[in-house]
C-alpha cells in the first residue's frame, strides 16, 4: 500500500508526526499499526513498525515517532509534503475494547496507540471508563492539548500525567484503577515489563494485561 504525506508535524520534544491522505475505504482498530519500508541501506533493515496515531474517526493517517540517528529515521525526517511511502496493511491485537472500563498505561512515545484509542472513545462518544497514566522524561508530554481538550467533553476520562524528572520513577499505581476488566501497556519494555510486575503484584489476571512494547527505534 502506498501512503501520500498531507503534513508533517515537527514538535519541540523530537517527535514528529507524518499526516497522510486516507485511502477510500481505508479501515482499521484503534491501537493498530503499520509496517513502514524505505529505500534505504540500514543495518537494522528498511522496515519499521509504526503505530496508526490517528483515530479511525479522523479523516487521516498519522504516525508519529522520535527523532532519530540510524539511515531510516534520517530518511524518515527528512520527508517532504506530497512525498509517498509504502507500507503494509493494518496489523496488531492491541486495540480498544469499546465497552469495557480500562486503565492505560503510557511511556514517552508509547502514547500513540492510545491517542488513536482516546481519540476514538471521543468522537463515538463511548461510555466505558478510561484512566491514562501518562509517564514522560519531561513536561513535553505528546498530544497533551488535545488529549486535555477531549477531558473536557468526556467525562469518564481521567489522565494523571508524571514527568519522571520531577518526580522520579512511578512504582505504585493510584487505587482507583484497581480491579478494572483491561489494562494496556504501551512504551520502552522495561517499563512495559515493570508495571506489568507491578499489576500482577497487586491481584490483577495476566489475561486482562494488553502490551505493545516500543524497542526505540534510532
Amino acid at each position: 500500500m502506498t501512503l501520500q504525506i498531507r503534513k508533517i508535524r515537527m514538535a519541540e520534544n523530537s517527535i514528529a508526526s507524518f499526516i497522510f491522505e486516507k485511502p477510500a475505504g481505508f479501515s482499521f482498530y484503534p491501537g493498530q499499526y503499520l509496517d513502514v519500508e524505505l529505500p534505504v541501506d540500514d543495518p537494522n533493515g528498511k522496515t519499521r513498525a509504526f503505530t496508526i496515531s490517528a483515530s479511525p474517526t479522523e479523516d487521516f493517517l498519522m504516525l508519529s515517532t522520535k527523532n532519530g540517528i540510524t539511515p531510516f529515521k534520517k530518511h524518515l525526517v527528512a520527508l517532504k509534503v506530497g512525498d509517498k511511502i509504502k507500507t503494509s496493511h493494518p496489523a496488531g491485537t492491541f486495540t480498544l475494547d469499546e465497552k469495557s472500563p480500562a486503565a492505560m498505561i503510557a511511556g514517552g512515545i508509547g502514547i500513540t496507540p492510545f491517542r488513536s484509542m482516546i481519540k476514538y472513545a471521543f468522537d463515538q462518544k463511548l461510555k466505558a471508563s478510561i484512566t491514562l497514566i501518562y509517564l514522560n522524561s519531561d513536561a513535553n508530554f505528546p498530544f497533551k492539548k488535545e488529549l486535555d481538550s477531549w477531558k473536557q467533553s468526556l467525562p469518564n476520562l481521567h489522565i494523571i500525567y508524571h514527568n519522571s524528572s520531577l518526580s522520579g520513577h512511578l512504582t505504585k499505581l493510584p487505587t482507583t484503577i484497581y480491579q478494572l476488566p483491561i489494562y494496556y501497556l504501551a512504551g520502552p519494555p522495561k517499563m512495559v515489563d515493570s508495571f506489568e510486575r507491578i499489576l500482577l503484584g497487586i491481584g490483577v489476571d495476566e489475561l486482562n494485561i494488553r502490551y505493545d512494547r516500543f524497542d526505540g527505534y534510532k
